[in-house]
């Protein structure tokens, strides 16, 4: 058996997060960019900082204070589950309001993300927590027929719009092991009816499987990010490569125009092809040097960066040779 510390969302994320239409019951259904950057979202980034650090204090100092400058309500409702919990006690230390953790049980504390957690993006943010700091990790979904759901909703006290539960059932996405290995250590639950006893017993066999199998820290994949490096150089140089011959292109059909005899324009091609050379060297000694996230995030502007350098020397070179024409003229 273990410890148990339980984190209920609805209690810690304060009632001014849920402002924006379409957010009830500490969840946010809309695809708006404007809402995904809400007081909401805001407030849940927030509250996985406090839990990190508690987890850290836990492991390590002893001492949990407010990360950050200041305390908010959403700080005093965290501090109060933990003290309601014996979690934590209060004390001041050099004026700062810090607060000592409990960090000597016999048995694993087992702490209890208690939220709906609909997008698996939501889940893997807590992964993460686990992975850095060498924790178990467990998923527990419980799966409920809609109609359900609304049937229970309108038996509670605290009701939440039938249209925010139905667009939640559209938009909730299950633990998918096969999908993403992170989520090896899950178990869906019907939860239509009384929970059987065998299926109780499954959740505190997973439950410590997932204790006895922590989360390792991510290791940098060097041979990976090499990889990635040349396949990020490769699309850009191919990229460039065919902008600045549409370049060249240009400049001979130009020259030609402007009645270039047959020998300057070959010329002229071997000269916009050298610096075609020199510009793609160039630029594949900067990807191959770079982020390849970075770069490949931004292909477009890499590109034209190459084909501006290539423009602006090729212009200089196109117009030698065409006023070297008109002298000979």
């Amino acid at each position: 058996m273990s410890e148990s510390l339980l984190l209920c969302y609805d209690d810690l994320i304060p009632k001014e997060a849920f402002s924006l239409t379409g957010q009830a019951d500490g969840d946010c259904l809309t695809d708006d960019p404007a809402a995904t950057g809400s007081l909401w979202k805001l407030y849940r980034q927030k509250l996985l900082v406090y839990i990190e650090s508690l987890i850290q204090a836990l492991n390590g100092t002893g001492h949990l204070s407010v990360p950050g400058s200041e305390s908010d309500s959403m700080w005093e409702c965290f501090i109060q589950s933990l003290k309601q919990q014996c979690i934590i006690s209060g004390e001041i230390q050099h004026g700062v309001q810090q607060y000592s953790v409990c960090n000597t049980y016999s048995r694993p504390l087992v702490i209890i993300f208690d939220d709906n957690f609909y997008y698996q993006s939501m889940r893997y943010e807590v992964y993460q927590i686990a992975r850095r700091n060498s924790l178990g990790f467990f998923q527990l979904f419980l799966e409920c027929p809609v109609e359900l759901c609304l049937q229970r909703n309108h038996e509670r006290g605290c009701l939440v719009n039938d249209e925010t539960i139905v667009l939640m059932s559209a938009k909730i996405q299950p633990p998918d092991p096969a999908k993403n290995s992170w989520e090896k250590t899950s178990l869906i639950m019907k939860s239509a009816e009384n929970v059987p006893e065998e299926d109780i017993q499954k959740v505190f066999e997973l439950l410590d499987v997932s204790l006895k199998n922590p989360e390792k820290p991510f290791e940098e994949n060097i041979e990976q990010k090499e990889l990635d490096r040349a396949i990020c150089a490769a699309s850009l140089l191919h990229q460039a490569d065919q902008a600045i011959r549409r370049l060249v292109s240009q400049s001979m059909k130009t020259a030609k125009d402007k009645k270039l005899s047959k020998c300057n324009m070959k010329l002229l091609s071997e000269e916009l092809n050298k610096l075609k050379t020199v510009v793609l060297e160039d630029l594949r000694h900067v990807t191959l040097q770079g982020n390849p996230v970075k770069l490949c995030g931004d292909v477009n502007a890499v590109v034209e960066e190459a084909e501006h350098k290539f423009d602006q020397k090729k212009e200089e070179i196109v117009m030698q040779f065409l006023n070297s024409k008109l002298d000979s003229a």
